[in-house]
Formats: structure tokens, sequence, C-alpha cells
């Protein structure tokens, strides 16, 4: 595959952070995400759960990882796909409201795809540059997050 496209459409629920809290700290996050991988002839479409740990210095910066595997693998042709991703990225927010922000990653990724038929399995991955944006709101006291993201990876 010559050139990947990998889109992450996200919906995942996160503990324990505030959206608005001014001091640092630390959150952790798990999800699920809906990916797409187009070389220009066929695509993949592989379910993904994944998880994030990060860091934030105050309202407005923080840092990342997150990493993530298939759960429910795609098929072409007899050939299961299943895919990995890690991400390491910086995060830039914009609170909005009491209760509520704008964010914004980037920062370098690693995608593998592995194509297993008959028991032979074949991967190949590449690193580039992910960018991702999304927006946070507590729902309650106990600070969960309802997150929705977007992050795309162009691997050439």
């Amino acid at each position: 595959m010559n050139k990947l496209i990998a889109g992450f459409l996200t919906l995942m629920i996160s503990i324990p952070a505030t959206a608005q809290e001014e001091k640092p700290h630390a959150y952790w996050s798990l999800g699920g995400s809906l990916l797409t991988f187009d070389d220009g002839f066929d695509s993949i479409e592989p379910i993904q759960v994944f998880g994030r740990l990060g860091y934030d210095f105050n309202a407005y910066i923080g840092v990342g990882i997150e990493g993530g595997f298939s759960l429910v693998e795609d098929e072409i042709v007899g050939v299961d796909f299943d895919v990995t991703t890690t991400f390491l990225y910086l995060k830039g927010s914009v609170p909005i409201g009491d209760d509520s922000k704008l964010y914004a990653m980037v920062g370098p990724t690693n995608v593998e795809i592995t194509g297993s038929f008959g028991g032979i399995s074949i991967s190949t991955d590449d690193d580039d540059t992910g960018i991702g944006f999304g927006y946070e709101k507590s729902m309650d006291t106990y600070s969960i997050l309802v997150v929705t993201s977007y992050t795309m990876t162009i691997l050439v």
C-alpha cells in the first residue's frame, strides 16, 4: 500500500479530569474508533479500542499518549486485517464555558496493519504526523468527560 489514510472517528468517556480545571492534572480515557484505510484500490474499516494517558499542565496545554488495537478486524478476499496505532501528542485547549472546551492534538504517530490468511501473517507499518481535534464536556460532579474527536494520520 503506497498511501494509507487513517481517519479515527471517536466517541469516548474520559475519567477523571474536569474540563476547566486550572491546576495541573493527569487524565486517562478509554474509547472506540471507527477506522478507514484506503490505498486507492481497496479500503478496510476495522473497529478499534484505544486508551489515552495524558497530563494537562493547565487549562490550555497538555501532553499525552494514545495506543489502540483492532477489536473487530476487517476482511478483503479472505484476508483479515488488524490495525494497531500509537500516537504521542501535544494538546492545546480552548475553554468555551464553565464545564467544556475544544481541543486540538498534534504529534508523531505509528500505524501498523497486519494481514492474516491461513495461519500466515504479514505486517507493514509507517510513521508520520497525526492531528486531531475534539470537544470535552464535564457531565457531573465526578468529572466524567464525554469526548468526541476526530484524528487523521496521512501515511505516504
